[in-house]
């Protein structure tokens, strides 16, 4: 059955979060099931080589290209097919292709590349983009897990790929996928919002500030010693936005809005540059190239983004694609 869910929230425009599958977590355990699924008509194949996955450019955007079960008769060479779901007509899995098999499925389709997700997407259908980040979220858990963390044997790959036991029977450890919660928070005070730039970033690149949830802390503390850590600004309000899965390696980013007490920053370690933009500022600063912001399928560009819109500035991502190809004085 297809869950249908309330899509009238905020993260449903965040990019990734259009996996509209049926996850089938009562069939990952039915082992038959899975078998004579991954050998029928409705199987679709999502190959997978070295984290990238396997795309189309064409005029109208970048494609996801999924292959037939006849195109990959061998699908088990690295381990076994990851079953992700299904919707109305397809049960999607994904599969570890070794370079051989790469080589193969790049003759059958030629005008396919094995890509980068995380920039390619932004030209991407928001189902399939999120079906990839799926998928690519299992593959590094899988791949970064592949010792038991208790007594280090070997773990086997079981549950259609999502559980891992240890191969130790003595130990029989199991694990399950894992991300890393993250916030990311948007500062901002009166008319003005505030963004820097981390000191490993290209010049001129500017963002939110973000930063990973530690134990025992909550979303909302997370973001009040994030933000006085990078940059000393203590905070008179907090609210929370949306989510968005960052496969980018394992998060999951938690969305806020922040309001600050004064605007008197402090430069830390973690902030190379900060700076304060009202609307109007940041449109001179994009359009003179003195700012580079987060790709638009990023939350940071969302928030930043939705803040801009309801100042009055109007649409900012448009606004970023006129002036991309814009050389700086």
């Amino acid at each position: 059955m297809i869950l249908h869910i309330d899509q009238v929230t905020p993260s449903h425009n965040n990019r990734f979060t259009s996996v509209r599958l049926d996850r089938l977590v009562e069939r990952r355990d039915d082992e038959p099931w899975v078998t004579n699924t991954l050998a029928g008509e409705s199987a679709c194949l999502l190959p997978m080589w070295r984290s990238r996955n396997l795309l189309a450019h064409t005029e109208s955007g970048n494609l996801a290209v999924y292959l037939k079960p006849e195109e990959l008769p061998e699908r088990d060479l690295i381990q076994p097919p990851t079953l992700l779901g299904a919707d109305h007509k397809r049960t999607y899995f994904t599969v570890a292709v070794t370079d051989r098999q790469r080589d193969e499925i790049l003759r059958q389709h030629p005008q396919a590349a094995f890509t980068d997700l995380r920039r390619a997407s932004i030209d991407m259908d928001a189902k399939h983009a999120g079906i990839l980040a799926y998928a690519k979220a299992l593959h590094y858990w899988q791949y970064r897990h592949r010792f038991c963390g208790v007594c280090g044997s070997p773990n086997r790959l079981q549950s259609a790929g999502h559980r891992l036991v240890c191969g130790n029977d003595e130990c029989a450890r199991q694990s399950f996928p894992r991300i890393d919660p993250a916030i990311i928070v948007l500062i901002t005070h009166q008319d003005a919002c505030m963004l820097g730039r981390n000191p490993n970033w290209p010049a001129r690149r500017f963002s939110t500030l973000a930063g990973f949830v530690e134990p025992g802390e909550s979303l909302e503390d997370a973001v009040v010693r994030e933000v006085h850590e990078e940059s000393g600004l203590s905070l008179s309000q907090i609210q929370y936005v949306s989510s968005q899965p960052w496969p980018f390696p394992a998060s999951s980013m938690c969305g806020f809005y922040a309001e600050s007490t004064d605007r008197d920053f402090q430069l830390t370690e973690e902030l190379a540059e900060a700076r304060w933009f009202t609307t109007r500022e940041l449109q001179e600063a994009v359009r003179e190239r003195e700012v580079l912001l987060s790709p638009p399928v990023s939350i940071a560009f969302r928030l930043l983004a939705d803040w801009f819109r309801t100042q009055g500035g109007g649409d900012l991502e448009t606004l970023c694609r006129s002036y991309r190809h814009h050389r700086p004085a």
